[in-house]
């Protein structure tokens, strides 16, 4: 069999990077080294220079929401979550752009906020308190079940921690930061 070229390697791994083929977005680091071959990671750190000069980026993440690097070892780069990310800020017109109200937009950032000052878990009930204040609890339980759904909260047994997306797509340190340096 002969060796694929780096830039259908490329090519190949763009696809399955930016096109949903599973509920949860990304792709599993065994599926890409099934899909590109031994040196995936070999291509994937090219996919990222060339995603960089388009505001884009390749974000790695284990099952446990630890953010990992292209140098980690093999054994959990195979069962990682590979992203692609943006790498600079959007603006709000943008992220509405993307279906998701101010209001929303609001909860989400709340909510995550709240997780994280709790050392990333709490009772359901408690962030729905602390979200009513602003909305109604209709609306509280909607954005909850919704922020579940997208991944950016996980929910066992009525407890809330954050989920995979949230470390997937945010830099919680700078999200922070933006959060308490809000006036």
């Amino acid at each position: 069999m002969a060796e694929i070229g780096l830039g259908v390697k490329l090519r190949r791994a763009a696809q399955l990077l930016l096109l949903r083929s599973h509920r949860i977005p990304g792709v599993k680091g065994w599926e890409l080294k099934r899909s590109i071959g031994p040196d995936y990671v070999k291509a994937l750190k090219a996919l990222d220079s060339f995603f960089e000069q388009i505001g884009l980026g390749i974000k790695i993440v284990d099952e446990s929401g630890n953010v990992l690097n292209f140098s980690d070892d093999e054994s959990k780069l195979s069962t990682a979550r590979f992203y692609a990310t943006i790498r600079d800020p959007l603006r709000v017109s943008e992220v509405r752009t993307a279906g998701w109200s101010i209001d929303e937009l609001a909860g989400l950032t709340v909510s995550l906020a709240s997780l994280i000052s709790r050392g990333g878990k709490a009772n359901r009930r408690d962030i729905e308190e602390i979200l009513s204040e602003k909305f109604p609890m209709w609306k509280v339980q909607i954005h909850l079940s919704r922020y579940v759904k997208a991944g950016y909260l996980r929910e066992e047994a009525d407890v809330l921690t954050l989920g995979w997306r949230t470390y997937a797509e945010l830099d919680l340190d700078k999200f922070m930061q933006y959060v308490l340096g809000a006036s």
